[in-house]
């Protein structure tokens, strides 16, 4: 298990979810585990929605629902007395999607509709906290990226969760569903499964020097991007998820470490000893994706609440080195 990262951290989620009644939804996925793993070391009563015979992150968990999205019968049972419902569900990445739509429309648009639709129907709702993706806005046409950016998807992946937020949007207009969404902005750590590319860019490279494989990079790599470590993005989510000033607000949240692609890797590599750096490339379905430059403006969210200190990227990257080299299949 990997503990929590800062003390302020900790204490920030302490204060606030000691007790507090959480479904996880894609739990068995990066960001899913990583939020089980922090809101069960505070105290919170977590419970986890799966599909698999056994949760990933199962020790310490209050309630395992086994079952489909689109069991609406499961779902009610689920989301019955819950305070947040955290949506991280979804399998597609932005290339998969593209290549096949339909796949991305049914495994990840249409189970977390019918989702969003039991909540509202809850009596108490719970506040559903949606982690949706940069990927909305496209290529930007101005730097930090702030939620005023026009929205202009590449991706049938960004389309759907676009349709996502949407979806919470007039559910919260016309049944007062409370929730959040988050533009999330490469976010890595511990817990990334082996071939996953959803939020897998940094989370690969890490995984390849813990390995001492080569980190392989598309092009020249040197667009820049900001990167969070993932305790920060799920403490941030949560933070904003109690407090009514934000109820019905969607925020981007990214990182404070901005860098090249390449600079990142270098440092990666570094930290682990000297794996080689290599630059390929681009396959065409990947090219098509790509976005170029991307940073977060985190006014909006620096402007609602106190944002905890972040990890320094060299001691995120060292924490999930240790991890992917202790758990190499994990």
């Amino acid at each position: 298990m990997v503990d929590i990262t800062l003390p302020s951290t900790r204490n920030l989620l302490a204060d606030r979810y000691g007790g507090r009644r959480v479904l996880i939804v894609g739990a068995d996925g990066f960001l899913g585990c990583n939020c089980v793993r922090l809101l069960t070391a505070v105290g919170a009563e977590v419970s986890v929605l799966t599909r698999r015979p056994e949760p990933r992150m199962g020790n310490g968990v209050a309630h395992v629902y086994r079952g489909d999205l689109l069991d609406e019968a499961l779902l009610a049972e689920a989301v019955a007395g819950q305070d947040e419902v955290c949506n991280f569900a979804g399998v597609s990445s932005a290339v998969d999607s593209n290549l096949s739509p339909e796949t991305s429309l049914s495994d990840m648009c249409l189970p977390s509709l019918r989702l969003f639709k039991v909540c509202a129907q809850a009596s108490p709702q719970p506040r559903v906290i949606f982690a949706s993706t940069r990927l909305v806005y496209g290529i930007p046409s101005y730097l930090p990226v702030d939620e005023r950016h026009p929205l202009a998807p590449h991706s049938m992946y960004a389309v759907h969760k676009l349709t996502l937020e949407h979806t919470l949007s007039v559910l919260h207009q016309t049944r007062g569903l409370p929730y959040n969404s988050f533009r999330i902005s490469n976010p890595y750590g511990p817990y990334q499964r082996p071939g996953v590319s959803q939020y897998g860019v940094i989370n690969h490279f890490i995984r390849s020097a813990a390995c001492n494989s080569a980190i392989k990079i598309f092009g020249d790599g040197r667009q820049r991007r900001d990167y969070i470590y993932v305790d920060d993005a799920i403490a941030i989510m949560l933070r904003v998820a109690v407090d009514a000033r934000c109820d019905g607000e969607i925020f981007n949240l990214g990182g404070r470490s901005i860098m090249a692609i390449v600079d990142a890797a270098e440092t990666i590599s570094e930290l682990a000893g000297g794996s080689p750096v290599e630059l390929i490339a681009w396959p065409d379905d990947y090219r098509i994706v790509e976005t170029g430059d991307y940073f977060t403006d985190l006014s909006k969210l620096e402007a609602m609440l106190d944002l905890p200190e972040m990890t320094k990227f060299e001691t995120g990257v060292r924490l999930s080195l240790d991890y992917y080299r202790d758990n190499p299949n994990a």
